[in-house]
């Protein structure tokens, strides 16, 4: 049968076939394989005489076995180091342990594990980045042992003993490799290097380190008492980055957000934690403080912030009932209950210029007033006495890698941070003759510390690692790099090595990479503050600013916490509600989430947040409104889901005239619940319909949630045509009465005329002529103004006569 070409089908075929074996013989095969592969602890050598395979006397210098290229992506990685140390003595037998890491899926079959070293020594930190650049560099075979299989997900160890003069050992550092072939494919290959006892300790450099003492970046503003306790408990996360560092050659970057923390729960601190506290201010190490929640400073720089972001307030979360003993942790800390009439804490006459929540140059964080206790006998703690610390150093700023932008430095000094810690990727590659120089730089009109380039990935790979052979191949790594650096014949340096932003993780491999950097006789340990005031070298800023897409998203964030801050107007003490935002948004801007994807999500989380909380205040939606008359009111209703009382003024705007609004009103809303108002208006010209907009304002003015729209049916001329209506039936009723009196009468007097004419008719004609004439008379008599002209015109005459008389 033709064997496969192709490497990547052989392995395929090659994992599968030791999955389907262990599954056919039920796992049998790896108590054979056991007795291939010999597990040592850190410091338990294997006796030379029982782990020693010595390779054929033609096979010390040849070059290695050929295979195909290993398979990329296999998921198969090996560690190398020397058991129970970091030093190779090439003048000695030794054991090598190789670690085969199978983070795939699938099972690797059994196989063989290749040392082999560098034909020739290292001597120079070219030649080391040429050994481990190149896996297939020219090697010479020290010894092969079999593997064992290993499951997918987990790990195994061989072990190859190498005799005395197998390694050509006359320089600083060796370099050391293993390869792992299954079948005829080499499924992964490492280089090391690791120094060697005849390595130069005149003329070593001095060495400062610097660590960031932090917490996850998915940690709020605030630490709860429940994760201070388990954090700061024998083992836990602060309690294991404190033993690291502490009294150690290590200058420390604290997070303020975690004595803040301990500091607001005053008596009610865990003991724990305050242990922690008094602990952290009784080192003797270098120590500054971080960003409050180790926020990304030069995201701020880039945005032009007129000054660091800082908290704004605790009151929230401030209880003067626990501050009777003054302020936790520090012994000696002034009482946090001055006097009820105490002024507030100035910031500087900077400070008025400056953002609300940001510390100008050369100013402290701004203090919160003190708040009276019940009948203002008791206050709590100003912000200013939470976040005071007795640090080292106040001016150091520590921006995340590769952050820094041109002009970012100045910014920086600017806000009182004038000097910065950089990575070495924030500055342009040295040549070759100026890679041992001092860690103090000038850089672009400011003034840094670079940590070295070549020291800070071994460094930081000894705390990552995972296992005892990998932490021992890269601390072999570092003890290299700083053998190749020693140079007797050259001035002393000052160099700086930066430890990663790990929020606390794998603190116990810090504090054992500190120590074994102690031991090595190729670097001196140094004060961050003596490589600080080394002479400067000039550098060239690597600008590296951070994405447009997250600068956008943190401008939209600053923009949401300005609009909760006038928002925040409506309660009668807004920081209850400006101090959350503002944590809040710091911890979201922890430099521990930059490169995180989930960053985007977090920070989308936080906006949607402060979205619902400015909604928390709003006019309840109403059904139409009738106004039937002049004057009358609008029924308003407002909800307070908060859980402070707020304060509004309800607007009414009408949409057209027909409605007038005669002013505001204003209304007390209590936690958690609704009220009601009625705002007068008044009825205008005209009925028809009136869209009402009812928005709600605090007494600054600064507008509160987001209008509402009410439907106003305006029939205002009701009442006048009502009353119109009414009197015409009054008028009517009377009318009709009145018609009918009337025409009874005139019935009554046609009926008596009639009778009277019957009765004429039957007298003679003299009595009708006596009568007439009689009624004549009579009526001249009882009647002269209608009488004829002549008469009428005598009546005047008799009347002036009587009167003359």
């Amino acid at each position: 049968m033709v064997a496969e070409s192709n490497p990547a089908r052989r392995l395929r075929r090659l994992l599968a076939d030791g999955a389907k074996r262990l599954r056919g013989r039920g796992g049998l095969l790896l108590a054979g394989a056991a007795t291939l592969a010999v597990v040592a602890s850190a410091g338990a050598a294997l006796p030379i005489a029982a782990a020693v395979q010595s390779p054929p006397a033609d096979a010390v210098n040849a070059p290695p076995r050929s295979a195909p290229a290993a398979l990329e992506g296999s998921g198969v990685t090996l560690h190398i180091a020397p058991v129970g140390g970091f030093v190779v003595d090439p003048a000695a037998p030794f054991t090598v342990a190789i670690e085969i890491d199978n983070a795939s899926t699938e099972t690797l079959a059994q196989g063989v594990v290749r040392l082999s070293s560098a034909s020739s020594p290292i001597e120079t930190s070219a030649a080391l980045d040429a050994w481990l650049a190149d896996t297939s560099a020219t090697a010479a075979q020290l010894g092969d042992a079999p593997s064992p299989t290993v499951f997918g997900g987990s790990d195994a160890q061989v072990m190859i003993g190498v005799p005395a003069g197998a390694v050509a050992g006359d320089g600083p550092a060796v370099g050391l490799r293993a390869e792992l072939v299954v079948g005829d494919v080499v499924v992964a290959a490492s280089d090391a290097a690791f120094a060697t006892p005849s390595a130069e300790a005149a003329g070593a450099p001095g060495v400062a380190l610097v660590y960031p003492l932090t917490v996850p970046n998915e940690t709020p503003g605030l630490i709860d008492a429940d994760d201070l306790a388990a954090y700061t408990a024998p083992g836990g996360l602060l309690g294991s980055q404190l033993d690291a560092v502490a009294d150690r050659p290590v200058a420390i970057g604290v997070d303020p957000r975690i004595i803040a923390s301990i500091r607001v729960l005053g008596s009610e601190a865990p003991t724990s934690a305050v242990a922690w506290l008094e602990r952290l201010a009784a080192v003797g190490n270098v120590v500054f403080p971080l960003a409050y929640a180790d926020a990304d400073v030069a995201v701020q720089a880039q945005l032009g912030l007129p000054g660091l972001l800082q908290p704004t307030s605790f009151s929230d979360v401030l209880d003067a009932a626990d501050f009777t003993a003054g302020l936790p942790g520090v012994p000696g800390t002034p009482s946090a209950t001055p006097a009820p009439d105490a002024p507030e804490a100035a910031d500087g006459a900077d400070a008025a210029a400056a953002a609300p929540g940001t510390t100008p140059a050369g100013t402290n964080p701004p203090a919160t007033t003190p708040a009276d206790g019940d009948g203002g006998a008791e206050t709590v703690p100003t912000t200013e006495q939470l976040l005071a610390w007795p640090y080292t150093r106040t001016d150091l700023a520590w921006p995340a890698d590769g952050t820094i932008a041109s002009g970012d430095l100045a910014w920086l000094s600017g806000v009182g941070l004038t000097t910065s810690i950089l990575a070495p990727g924030n500055v342009e590659a040295a040549e070759a003759s100026d890679a041992r120089s001092n860690a103090a730089s000038a850089i672009d009109d400011g003034t840094a510390v670079v940590a070295d380039a070549r020291i800070t990935p071994a460094l930081r790979d000894a705390a990552a690692a995972t296992s005892d052979t990998s932490w021992r191949e890269a601390t072999g790594r570092l003890g290299a790099e700083l053998a190749l650096l020693a140079d007797p014949d050259a001035d002393a340096v000052s160099l700086l090595a930066s430890f990663a932003r790990t929020g606390g993780e794998g603190a116990e491999r810090v504090g054992a990479t500190v120590d074994a950097l102690s031991t090595m006789p190729w670097a001196v340990p140094a004060s961050l503050s003596d490589v600080i005031g080394a002479p400067p070298v000039a550098r060239t800023l690597a600008s590296s600013p951070e994405p447009d897409e997250r600068r956008a998203v943190v401008q939209r964030m600053l923009d949401s916490e300005a609009q909760t801050d006038a928002f925040a107007t409506a309660v009668d003490d807004p920081r209850l509600i400006t101090g959350p935002t503002r944590r809040e948004l710091l911890a979201v801007l922890d430099a521990g989430w930059i490169g995180d994807p989930a960053w985007a999500t977090t920070a989308g989380e936080w906006l949607v947040a402060q979205d619902e909380l400015r909604r928390s205040v709003s006019v309840v939606p109403s059904s139409t409104i009738n106004v039937i008359s002049r004057e009358s009111g609008v029924p308003t209703t407002i909800e307070n889901t908060l859980p402070y009382p707020v304060t509004v003024f309800v607007d009414v705007a009408p949409s057209n005239g027909r409605l007038i609004v005669e002013g505001r009103e204003k209304v007390t809303v209590e936690p958690e619940s609704r009220a009601s108002v009625i705002v007068p208006v008044a009825a205008g010209v005209g009925s028809g319909d009136v869209t009402l907009t009812v928005s709600l304002y605090s007494a600054e003015g600064v507008q509160i949630g987001t209008p509402a729209y009410y439907d106003v049916n305006v029939q205002a001329d009701w009442e006048g045509l009502g009353a119109t209506i009414l009197a015409v039936l009054v008028v009517a009723f009377f009318a009709v009465g009145i018609w009918r009196n009337i025409r009874r009468r005139r019935k009554a007097r046609a009926a008596a005329r009639e009778g009277e004419t019957d009765a004429s008719e039957q007298t003679d004609a003299s009595e009708q002529t006596d009568a007439s004439e009689q009624t004549d008379a009579s009526e001249q008599t009882s009647a002269p103004a209608l009488d004829d002209a002549t008469t009428t015109s005598d009546a005047p005459d008799t009347s002036e006569k009587g009167s003359d008389g």
